[in-house]
This record gives structure tokens, C-alpha cells and sequence, in this order.
């Protein structure tokens, strides 16, 4: 009998180790999904702008009549600083012009979902970062992501047939999405009257600039004591600039109707010099090989999305000529560079942007200034060419 007893406790007991092991592990995996939860709300996730923000802290700034090109959700970003400065920047990420560019996808088709990571991605170590070799570190910083493939400037939708037969929907929504979050800024944000604010972004963010500079500056910020925008890395020549914006991207008439030649910033930044002449400072910036750039030209020209040294030679005297245009119609300062490659490219190819990546703080050796400092300068007033002569370089 003693025997019997103690073989069925023994099998009682197993059971009963199983059972607290499990619970255990069940436990400890609960654990780490709320910690990985509370890890992705609290941040990886900005929370969204709420009135008298933290000076320091990033929000999010959405709303439900924001969208992505895909239809899927939008959302801006917004950081206050202790400087009464801001910074309205916008981000850039390819273009689409017509159906097939739209096929193509040709652009970023919505945001990164996790907030922390999608500004990481926008910033890249640029003006917008915290850093302590960035002047603009206490600035407030309005941000838009890029989404929408209308260089931020449209309200409407483009119907198209995908690759696999489908009719699909093209949200160019970019300046719907700028005009909701605008709003909500300066109805929570507390940034009514800043002294100085800068218009500016990269590469689409950079056509983005121009085209939208003359709304910020008179909607949002007309009593700034100093007005600059700067496009970087925005130079492409299409003949129907006018037809796009007006009938692909539904941009509104006044931002549609100043465009009248084949060069969309040339006529935007034209345009934003007659209404303010020397009140607003106007700035460009541009690798003199860009090498994206010179592909996205390419297409135009050609309808072939590929490039190569020839190409980069077009544009290089394309640049040449918007030097002088930029100087001569715009009243706007030029920082042109080269002597960085265009990703690990042999070719005589040039890097495309440079305000969101940690280049911007670094002094070129033929110009003896960052583009960082050369910026602020012209916030200051004190506007100067660097690098002009780079256009007229042998490759």
C-alpha cells in the first residue's frame, strides 16, 4: 500500500510542475507584450499635438480627412522649440506626373507607420535633427512627411489603371494635408508671432517649398520680422508643369497659376520675389551632377527613367542656366557643390539633396562654409553666392 501511494503522488506532482510552468511562461510572455506594447504607444509613438505642447517633445498632427496617396492614414509632425523660430519643412520622396509614373509608383506611396522611425527617415541626420553642430536645434519644426506625389501641392484624386488591370485611386492630397495640419498648429501650438521662419525641404520637399512658401508666409506668418525659404535640390524642366498641377494634381488656381514655364520653381520663386522683393530671402542649393535629378530629367526629356554621364551633363548646363535665372528674375543667393558621389556610383554622378543628412553641417573645402551656416546667414540677412563657378567644372 505504501508503495502505491507514493508512485500516485509522484504522478500527481508532474502535472502540477507542468501547470506552474506554463503559467509562468504564460506570464512572462504577457509581460513582454504589454512592455513591447507600452514600448510602441509611448515611444515609438508620438502622441498627438494637444494645446501648450512641451517644448522638446514630438507630436503627431492628424486627422481623418488626411491621407496618404494609397488612401491610408496621414500624419505631420510638430516639435516646439525654446527659440521663437520655426522651421515649415517638408520632406521629399519622388513624383508622378501621369498614369504611368503613377503605375510606377514612382513615389513614396504612404508614410512609415511607426512615428519615430518615419521621422528618422525623413530627417537623416539634417537641419531638422537635435543635434549640437545644428544651429536650427531650438527651432520648432513643422514637418511633413511626403506621401502624396504632388510635390505637396494637391487636393485631388487621379483614377488610374495599375500594372495588374485594376482601377485604382492616386490620392495627390499633399496640400490638403498641409492646410488641415497647419491649422491645428496654430490653433494649439502657441507659435502665432516667431520671429524668423524658414520655408524649406529636399528634393520634392524642395518643389514642395517653393510652391507653398508664398501660402505659409501669408497665411500662417505674415508678421515674421524675417522671411527665407530655400529649395534644395529641385531642379526638373517640363513644358506642362501648369497642366500637371492643374489637371493631375488638382492644385489650387493661385499656387497653379504661376506656373508658366517649364521650370516650376524658377516661376514659384519668381513669383514669391514680386509679391515680397527683399522681405523674403530666396535660396537654392544644388549639387552640380545630381544624379536622381538627372534620371528624373531624363524622363522627361526621353521618356526613358535611366541615367548615365551625358545625362548628367544636361543637367549640369541646366543648372548653369538656372543660376542665372534664380539671380536675375528671382533676386535669390545660390550654394552649388559637388565632391560628394551620387550613392557608391563610379560615375561623374553627384549626391541629390543635402539639408536631411549630417552633411549640412560640415564645411565644403571650396566654399569655406556648411550649408547650415550658409542658411542662417541669410536668416540674418546676410545673403552671399558660394560655389557658382563649380557649373562650369570639367567631369
Amino acid at each position: 500500500m505504501r508503495i502505491s501511494n507514493s508512485v500516485t503522488e509522484s504522478e500527481t506532482k508532474k502535472p502540477q510542475k507542468k501547470h506552474i510552468i506554463l503559467k509562468t511562461v504564460g506570464i512572462l510572455f504577457g509581460l513582454l507584450i504589454v512592455a513591447a506594447l507600452c514600448i510602441y504607444l509611448f515611444v515609438l509613438q508620438y502622441p498627438n499635438l494637444k494645446e501648450n505642447p512641451k517644448i522638446g517633445t514630438w507630436y503627431r498632427v492628424t486627422s481623418s480627412e488626411m491621407k496618404s496617396s494609397d488612401g491610408s492614414s496621414y500624419r505631420a509632425f510638430f516639435k516646439k522649440g525654446s527659440a521663437n523660430k520655426v522651421i515649415v519643412y517638408f520632406a521629399g520622396g519622388g513624383v508622378s506626373v501621369n498614369e504611368e509614373m503613377a503605375k510606377d509608383e514612382t513615389y513614396n506611396t504612404k508614410e512609415i507607420p511607426i512615428d519615430i522611425l518615419a521621422n528618422l527617415t525623413m530627417n537623416m541626420g539634417g537641419i531638422a535633427t537635435a543635434t549640437d553642430t545644428n544651429p536650427f536645434k531650438d527651432w520648432t519644426i513643422i514637418e511633413f512627411p511626403y506621401a502624396t506625389g504632388d510635390f505637396h501641392a494637391g487636393t485631388g484624386e487621379f483614377k488610374y489603371i495599375d500594372k495588374k488591370g485594376k482601377e485604382k485611386i492616386l490620392y495627390h492630397n499633399g496640400y490638403t494635408n498641409y492646410s488641415l495640419a497647419m491649422k491645428q498648429v496654430m490653433q494649439l501650438a502657441g507659435i502665432d508671432h516667431p520671429e524668423d521662419v524658414l520655408v524649406t525641404g529636399y528634393s520634392a520637399g524642395g518643389f514642395g517649398a517653393a510652391l507653398l512658401a508664398d501660402d505659409v508666409f501669408t497665411n500662417y506668418f505674415p508678421n515674421a520680422k524675417s522671411k527665407t525659404v530655400l529649395a534644395d535640390a529641385s531642379l526638373l524642366l517640363n513644358k506642362n508643369w501648369h497642366d500637371i498641377a492643374t489637371n493631375v494634381w488638382k492644385t489650387p488656381v493661385q499656387i497653379a497659376n504661376r506656373l508658366t514655364t517649364n521650370n516650376i520653381t524658377l516661376d514659384s520663386l519668381t513669383s514669391l520675389h514680386k509679391k515680397y522683393g527683399d522681405q523674403v530671402h530666396i535660396l537654392f542649393d544644388s549639387s552640380t551632377r545630381d544624379g536622381d535629378l538627372a534620371k528624373v530629367q531624363n524622363y522627361f526629356d526621353t521618356g526613358v527613367m535611366d541615367v548615365n554621364e551625358a545625362k548628367a551633363d544636361i543637367y549640369q548646363k541646366n543648372l548653369k542656366t538656372m543660376i542665372h535665372e534664380i539671380k536675375n528674375q528671382a533676386g535669390g543667393y545660390l550654394f552649388i557643390w559637388d565632391g560628394l558621389p551620387w550613392y557608391d556610383d563610379p560615375r561623374n554622378l553627384t549626391m541629390h539633396t543635402i539639408t536631411a543628412t549630417p552633411h549640412s553641417f560640415v564645411n565644403f573645402k571650396e566654399q569655406g562654409i556648411s550649408i547650415a551656416d550658409w542658411i542662417m546667414n541669410a536668416v540674418h540677412g546676410q545673403l552671399k553666392d558660394y560655389g557658382l563657378t563649380l557649373v562650369d567644372k570639367k567631369y
